[in-house]
C-alpha cells in the first residue's frame, strides 16, 4: 500500500516507529547513493552509540525512548553492614539511555578519506546530552574538508544548527547542504519543508573535480514505506506523535488519511 502523504510521514516519527524507520533510511540512502557513485567512492552506514539523558521533570519537551525511573528515590539499607558504613541516600547517577545513531559516510575508495557525511537527525539528537554531542560533532564537520548533509525528518525537539534558527513558522522538517570551502565560509543550502509538501531531491557534493549526484528522498521514503509494510502497522485513527498539529496541518491530515480510506 501507498504512503498516505507527498512526503514525511509524521507518523513515522513515534517511538515505536522511529527506530526502524532511521535504520531502514540509512540503508536505504546507501543503496542509492552507492548505485549512483564512481568507483572512485562508496557508500556506507555507520551506527555508533548516543547518551540519552532521560528527565523525570514533566517538561513537554522529553520524549525518552526506553527509561524506568523512581521519581521519588528512598534511602536503601545495606545488608551486614555497621550503620556508620551505610550512606543515607542512593540515587541513579546517569539516568540515561544509549540510542543508535546512523550517518551515511561517502569515502575515497583508495584512500578511505571522508568526503560526505549525511546526518539523519534523531529525536536524541535534538534534546539534552545528545544535542550537544551532535553540536560538537557538526562543528568539527564544519572545520573539516567534508560536505555535510543533514536531514531533520523529526519535528519535535531543537533545531542544532544557529542558521535553522527563525524558519518560517509552518517548517516541519528541513534538508540541507553545506559543502566544504577551501576558505573559512561554510554556507547552508537549507530546504524548509512544511508537512504537506514533498520531500527534495538532494544534490550530494562530492570532490570538487566530480559532479553532485542526487538523493530523492521521497523515493526513498515511498519505497521504505512499502517493503517495511508501516500501512499494515500504523493506526491513522489516532493523532500523530507530539508536538501538536496546528489546526490547518491537523485538517490537511485528516482529509488526507480519509481521501485515502484510512480514516472513517
Amino acid at each position: 500500500m501507498e504512503p498516505p502523504f507527498p512526503g514525511m510521514d509524521p507518523y513515522l516519527e513515534s517511538t515505536e516507529y522511529w527506530p526502524s524507520f532511521h535504520h531502514h533510511l540509512a540503508e536505504e540512502l546507501m543503496t542509492m547513493l552507492n548505485e549512483q557513485l564512481d568507483p572512485k567512492y562508496f557508500a556506507d552506514v555507520e551506527v555508533r552509540a548516543v547518551i540519552d539523558n532521560v528527565s523525570i521533570s514533566s517538561s513537554s519537551d522529553v520524549y525518552p525512548d526506553v527509561a524506568v525511573i523512581d521519581s521519588d528515590p528512598q534511602p536503601l539499607e545495606a545488608p551486614d553492614m555497621a550503620p556508620s558504613l551505610v550512606a543515607p541516600l542512593q540515587r541513579v547517577a546517569l539516568p540515561s539511555e544509549r540510542t543508535r545513531s546512523r550517518t551515511v559516510h561517502i569515502y575515497l575508495s583508495d584512500t578511505k578519506a571522508l568526503v560526505t557525511a549525511i546526518e539523519i537527525l534523531s529525536p536524541t539528537n535534538k534534546r539534552g546530552r545528545g544535542l550537544q554531542q551532535y553540536r560538537q560533532k557538526r562543528e568539527e564537520l564544519l572545520f573539516s574538508d567534508c560536505h555535510l548533509v543533514e536531514l531533520d525528518l523529526v519535528r519535535r525537539g531543537e533545531r542544532p544548527g544557529w542558521e535553522l534558527e527563525d524558519l518560517p513558522p509552518t517548517t516541519a522538517y528541513v534538508c540541507l547542504v553545506n559543502r566544504a570551502r577551501h576558505d573559512a565560509l561554510r554556507i547552508s543550502d537549507i530546504w524548509p519543508l512544511t508537512l504537506a509538501q514533498p520531500l527534495p531531491t538532494l544534490p550530494i557534493p562530492l570532490l570538487s573535480t566530480d559532479p553532485d549526484i542526487t538523493l530523492d528522498l521521497s523515493v526513498a521514503i515511498q519505497d521504505i514505506y512499502r517493503r517495511a509494510r508501516y500501512a499494515r502497522r500504523v493506526d491513522y485513527r489516532a493523532d500523530p506523535p507530539p508536538p501538536v498539529l496546528s489546526s490547518d496541518d491537523a485538517d490537511w491530515l485528516d482529509t488526507q488519511l480519509r481521501e485515502r480510506g484510512r480514516r472513517d
